[in-house]
């Protein structure tokens, strides 16, 4: 063992005083030691030399980083992400006698299940630094690249015309990716960043202008995610929208600034390529082959976008996927997090491999209606226009249909001169039109929003009156008909056409759903079930399916006349044994296993219980019954025991798991309950410290005392019953929530009118952890 003393340097920001002094102070004392040499990031001696390289060559020789994340920094950050990339041993430290610093780096979750140290002075900090770890994170959590989604993008919260941009690009590049998305889910984890970051030969972070709402939260995510990607040598994009002057200095010059939709197409779309290439020339680590079982399981992505490639070696096919595939349904309706979108890229790829088949499958990343919506806003009794919005999405649709079969005939038609005849029809139709394939369906959809507000502007100007059939018309542009034959003359009588639509609700205000958006949304339903009809007419078979929300259809079936018209199925689990199926197929699929019971695969990984019950229904009583949370719950338990170093998840590690998984619900049901209804995404805080089992009229009194109006107060309560947040006690004692009732609330309801004054309500214990910590 040698006697040369444990090398480290120590990242933290310039300010404040206080917490840089605590750091000197024991950075001098552990170094009188001898035992450790710790190099502060201002005894560098950069007088006149380049301070990023200077940093990155400091961290490079030295053993391990300790960073401070009292007060989060952009430069850390980036530091701490370079030095995992390297393979350095990592030790993040938080000052607890700053306030409210230990919330917010459990609030955010990016280093919850890697562990990290607190301290009040600097003799605790310099303790700390006596024993720095040795683990390196790159060993246990790096993965092999993942070829068929060679990227990974950083997606923002926000989807402004900047983020949709570089989506866009990304998309006409044709290369695939992954992509961390916040909206779906709040927190990213260290763990994550670095299996994803590793999994990938180009990264893409959009750098946001500290105006637009979660600049900060974002930035620093995208400062730790560029550091680990400096670090592994992977290819990095850092792009700004004009020029990023507030960015720190280790990364400022690394940032490619572009000012306009045309240039950010050009310079995400050919870094999307060269990462593609280089993809080709990463080679796996050395020492890759001595990772033990546990750190090679992995359950997948919880988030289907991210894994479409692998999904069907282990996708359960549940009674709703059925449904879908023999047409019985043409809405499928799910909470987010229920498995929505695995069915849409199940039925897809099923669908395309049936002969004939012609399947146009739509996901816009984010939409701009809302700039149609406030025009027709403008306009008195907007319920006149609603042909007008069905004529848009027919138009909209058809010509969607028909870019697909342009791109099906593409292929054919290098050795078959019927289809180059075809296509060149084909384009003749579209160019008529100025229909075209720049861009995706989100820029296409926006671009059509944008033609029909800028004719109405100008229609206006010429003081001209607009009627539902002006409007009709200029959507039209005369060319409805004109589609309609170019599709019905090269379909087929033996071919069908299946459209499927997923992420209309995606980008919504954040201000509640509208009233216009639900109409949207029924128009889009009756636009399809207009254009069903005209194939029938035609001889011709339609099929088609929308994806939506559970709130969102059932706010969409509350202002149907005819309810029971759309064929439609819920995505509602409240069998655990077929939770139970999701898991095990996913387990089967990573550790190769052929086991053909449950019980003897989960105990080779897993403890048999975790406080005094069974361990995987522990992990099912903190899931609210939704299989992405139930993965995400399970993920997290095998990174504790990994980082941890144990052979098999350890009872604590599930315990950590649940606890970590808590925290994250309390922000993904705040923004849920937030975008639906309007009301403050911090609205779940309230309950903070507050006891579990409460009447109604407590928590009522939380609510108000958090600044609800009464009214507000009444409508956030019926919210959380319905997601689950808050249940009933019944008179046998036993907890129930909506899920309990088949996700009924009208028997939830019944239930309490049952138990009268005597009511008392449940938070669910997925939340409370959380709140009573």
């Amino acid at each position: 063992m040698s006697d040369r003393p444990f090398k480290a340097f120590f990242a933290y920001p310039g300010q404040p005083d206080e917490l840089v002094s605590t750091i000197n102070a024991a950075a001098k004392r552990i170094n009188a030691t001898g035992k450790s040499s710790v190099l502060t990031w201002p005894e560098m001696g950069v007088f006149g030399t380049v301070i990023p390289d200077d940093v990155r060559n400091n961290i490079a020789d030295a053993q391990a980083l300790v960073f401070d994340v009292t007060r989060p920094n952009l430069n850390v950050y980036y530091e701490a992400g370079y030095a995992i990339g390297l393979g350095k041993a990592i030790a993040p430290v938080v000052n607890r006698s700053f306030d409210n610093a230990l919330a917010d780096i459990q609030r955010d979750g990016m280093f919850d299940n890697i562990g990290y140290r607190s301290y009040e002075n600097s003799e605790e900090l310099a303790d700390i630094l006596s024993g720095l770890p040795e683990t390196k994170l790159l060993d246990l959590y790096s993965r092999e690249l993942d070829n068929q989604q060679p990227l990974f993008v950083l997606d923002t919260l926000r989807k402004t015309d900047f983020r949709n941009w570089v989506v866009s690009a990304i998309k006409s590049s044709k290369v695939h990716y992954r992509s961390f998305d916040p909206v779906e889910v709040p927190r990213l984890s260290a763990v994550t960043v670095l299996s994803q970051v590793s999994a990938s030969s180009g990264i893409i972070l959009p750098i946001l202008g500290d105006h637009i709402d979660d600049a900060k939260r974002h930035n620093l995510r995208a400062a730790f995610v560029a550091g680990i990607s400096h670090g592994l040598g992977r290819q990095t994009l850092l792009v700004a929208l004009k020029r990023f002057d507030a960015a720190p200095a280790d990364y400022r010059d690394l940032i490619t600034p572009v000012v306009d939709e045309k240039s950010i197409m050009q310079v995400v779309g050919t870094f999307s390529q060269q990462a593609l290439l280089a993809g080709q020339s990463i080679k796996s680590r050395p020492g890759k082959g001595t990772k033990t079982v546990l750190q090679s399981l992995t359950l997948g992505s919880s988030a289907a976008e991210n894994e479409f490639r692998t999904l069907s070696s282990y996708f359960v096919e549940t009674s709703e996927f059925l449904r879908t595939l023999r047409g019985e349904v043409n809405v499928v309706a799910g909470r987010k997090g229920s498995g929505k979108t695995a069915i849409f890229f199940q039925s897809r790829d099923v669908f395309r491999a049936e002969k004939g088949a012609i399947v146009t499958d739509l996901k816009p990343e984010s939409h701009q209606l809302s700039l149609f919506r406030e025009e027709l806003l403008k306009i008195v009794d907007v319920g006149a226009f609603d042909h007008s919005l069905a004529a848009f999405w027919y138009f909209l649709l058809l010509s969607e249909v028909l870019l697909t079969m342009k791109r099906n005939l593409e292929y054919r038609s290098r050795v078959d001169s019927r289809a180059l005849e075809t296509l060149r029809e084909i384009d003749r139709v579209l160019d008529s039109y100025q229909i075209n394939e720049s861009g995706d369906f989100t820029t296409r959809i926006n671009r059509l929003s944008r033609f029909v507000v800028q004719e109405i502007d100008a229609a206006k100007k010429r003081r001209q009156s607009i009627s539902p059939e002006f409007l009709t018309n200029i959507i039209f542009r005369g060319g409805i008909n004109d589609l309609k034959k170019m599709v019905f003359q090269y379909v087929g009588h033996h071919d069908r056409v299946t459209l499927l639509f997923d992420n209309i609700d995606k980008g919504w205000p954040a201000n509640g759903v509208d009233e216009f958006d639900v109409r949207l949304v029924r128009l889009l339903v009756e636009a399809l079930d207009k254009i069903k009809r005209d194939f029938l007419a035609a001889k011709r078979e339609f099929l088609s399916v929308v994806f939506l929300r559970n709130d969102i259809y059932e706010m969409l079936v509350e202002g149907t006349p005819d309810r029971g018209k759309a064929g439609q199925v819920r995505i509602d689990w409240t069998d655990r044994a077929k939770l139970k199926q999701v898991i095990f197929k996913r387990l089967q699929a990573s550790a190769g296993a052929t086991a053909t019971n449950f019980n003897e695969l989960w105990q080779r990984f897993f403890p048999e219980s975790v406080a005094n019950q069974d361990s995987f229904e522990f992990f099912v009583d903190h899931c609210l019954m939704r299989p992405r949370f139930l993965i995400n719950i399970i993920e997290n338990a095998i990174s504790n025991a990994v980082n941890r170093g144990h052979s098999k998840v350890a009872v604590e590690d599930c315990i950590d798991a649940v606890r970590q998984h808590s925290l994250y619900l309390v922000d993904d049901f705040g923004y849920e309950i937030r975008d639906v209804s309007g009301l403050s995404a911090e609205l779940l805080y309230s309950l903070v410290g507050a006891e579990k089992v409460m009447a109604r009229s407590d928590f009522l009194a939380k609510f108000i005392e958090f600044g609800l109006s009464a009214e507000e107060a009444d409508k956030a309560f019926s919210l959380m019953l319905w997601y689950g947040v808050l249940g009933i006690r019944n008179k046998d004692g036993k907890d129930r929530f909506i899920y309990d009732f088949e996700y009924s609330m009208k028997r939830l309801t019944a239930e309490a009118k049952v138990l009268g004054e005597t009511a008392r309500y449940v938070t669910n214990e997925a939340l409370h952890v959380a709140l009573a910590t």
